[in-house]
């Protein structure tokens, strides 16, 4: 289990878990040995890394709590029961086809945990735009790598005029555990932006604005 798999099971808040692209099933069989959760659902598309959560689930001894199911995305899943859904390893915009092919997670009594590799600002767009707010999000570092994790819940408020800082740095607090890092990334990919821009002959004023922004709020990156 590292870092970002822990902060996912964290974040989940039910007992009954479905790990979407569960890989060798970690996620799961962690949630149900530290009673995080009662029962899970570990999903795949491809049958190799299905057989293999199989094989760990078995060894743990749990496959009296864990299911496995062969699925791309939701398509296979019984909704009924299931109170959290995670989908983390993977890109931000897979996620967001995985979400908008499963109308069922369009309920409040549903919670999403997010973890996306790539593409979080269009993941946060999309998610608004469906209707689905982020109601908390942790940076986390892994592997000298920086990542984010949402908690999402569908609240039927579909907006498609999120702020930039909104889009760029979610619901990450300034002052939480490695927002700087966060925001120092985020501030990178802008810089590189703006430069594009500058060489088009676009305005790239809003985003220099944003930059100042993040820059004041979180600040330069812990022991930098």
């Amino acid at each position: 289990m590292d870092k970002r798999l822990v902060t996912c099971a964290k974040l989940c808040t039910g007992d009954f878990v479905c790990d979407v692209g569960t890989d060798h099933g970690y996620l799961p069989c962690f949630m149900i040995k530290e009673n995080m959760c009662k029962k899970a659902l570990a999903c795949d598309v491809a049958p190799m890394p299905l057989k293999s959560a199989e094989e760990h689930i078995n060894r743990e001894g749990l496959s009296d709590r864990i299911k496995t199911v062969l699925s791309d995305g939701l398509d296979n899943v019984p909704p009924e029961g299931i109170t959290d859904v995670v989908m983390a390893g993977m890109g931000g915009e897979l996620i967001l086809r995985i979400i908008s092919e499963a109308p069922w997670l369009c309920a409040m009594d549903k919670h999403l945990v997010l973890q996306p590799m790539t593409t979080a600002m269009q993941l946060r767009e999309g998610l608004a735009a469906l209707g689905f707010t982020i109601d908390r999000e942790e940076a986390v570092v892994d592997s000298d790598k920086i990542y984010s994790v949402m908690s999402v819940y569908y609240t039927d408020q579909k907006r498609d005029n999120l702020k930039l800082i909104d889009l760029y740095m979610g619901q990450i607090k300034p002052g939480s555990p490695s927002s700087a890092r966060y925001a120092k990334s985020v501030r990178h990919n802008i810089e590189n932006k703006i430069k594009g821009m500058r060489h088009g002959g676009a305005d790239s004023s809003a985003l220099e604005i944003l930059l100042q922004m993040l820059l004041d709020l979180y600040g330069e990156e812990e022991n930098a």
